[in-house]
């Protein structure tokens, strides 16, 4: 699979990182965590750069650069992601596709169980499912040291008195004035309500296959919308369907591939047009 690759810009804006290093030592000085607030803030100013910087698999277990992010791509629709403090939480996470290292927060849905856990380990302190168990609708909102996890509850099909059927969500991470979001396993366009909610994103899990969760032309529209700087493609269908997405993507954004499974990414280095990162997978 042949990828488009995008040289990094020699320089960093001077504006841009002074504003960062003057938000991170007002952080230090005060002792507060940097938090993103990605939440009902549409129109607001963003830092941005045309790199972000990239690990390799063997720093995997480093400490995490103070205002950044580590990303790991564990494989299908779980990432690893991690705050300088490290809090760390993973996606969609489940009994088939696991990572050597035990979270502290978890993200699941209930669509299949190679995205959810029938017995997550009892270490984990926050185990958060995209559904309510009794039949309403999922709401999480948890603070870990200087990472928030929250969802967005999505594929909401009523079903008569009160309850919903496939009940999901999306999650979104936010630390180092930076929002994640996982896409996961969702079936429709996103409501106004909910890309309120969902707020300013600066990564999204997007994916790809085109099949079991939504098609390449519902995708590309959610991706749309929510308009973040980077999308990491995951749930890959088949080779066909991932070029068929590289095809559509590189109409409007710069597609390429890492060569590690990790990446480093922050508020100051997020690229000005859009990109799409494939990261090396398990």
């Amino acid at each position: 699979m042949t990828l488009a690759r995008r040289t990094p810009a020699p320089f960093r804006h001077i504006a841009a990182a002074c504003i960062a290093l003057a938000a991170l030592l007002s952080a230090l000085l005060s002792g507060t965590p940097a938090l993103a607030s990605c939440a009902g803030m549409a129109e607001a100013p963003r830092l941005t750069h045309p790199y972000f910087m990239r690990a390799a698999a063997t720093d995997a277990v480093s400490r995490v650069p103070e205002g950044q992010l580590r990303i790991r791509f564990v494989g299908h629709a779980t990432f690893e992601v991690e705050s300088p403090q490290g809090a760390m939480v993973q996606t969609d996470f489940n009994d088939w596709v696991r990572s050597h290292r035990l979270p502290d927060i978890v993200t699941m849905n209930r669509t299949h169980d190679s995205h959810f856990s029938y017995a997550p380990p009892e270490g984990i302190p926050h185990v958060l499912r995209g559904w309510d168990p009794n039949g309403g609708i999922a709401r999480h909102n948890v603070q870990f040291k200087d990472m928030r996890v929250r969802n967005v509850p999505t594929n909401l099909e009523p079903v008569g008195g009160g309850k919903f059927a496939n009940g999901n969500s999306m999650f979104v991470i936010e630390a180092v004035g930076l929002c994640v979001a996982h896409i996961s396993h969702l079936h429709h366009y996103l409501s106004p309500e909910q890309l309120r909610e969902l707020g300013l994103i600066d990564v999204a899990f997007a994916p790809i296959d085109g099949m079991w969760t939504m098609s390449h032309d519902e995708l590309f529209r959610v991706l749309g919308d929510i308009k973040a700087r980077v999308v990491i493609p995951m749930h890959y269908g088949s080779q066909q369907g991932v070029q068929q997405f590289i095809a559509r993507a590189e109409k409007n954004w710069t597609v390429r591939q890492a060569d590690s499974d990790t990446m480093f990414v922050s508020l100051a280095t997020m690229p000005k047009k859009p990109e799409v990162v494939f990261l090396q997978g398990h």
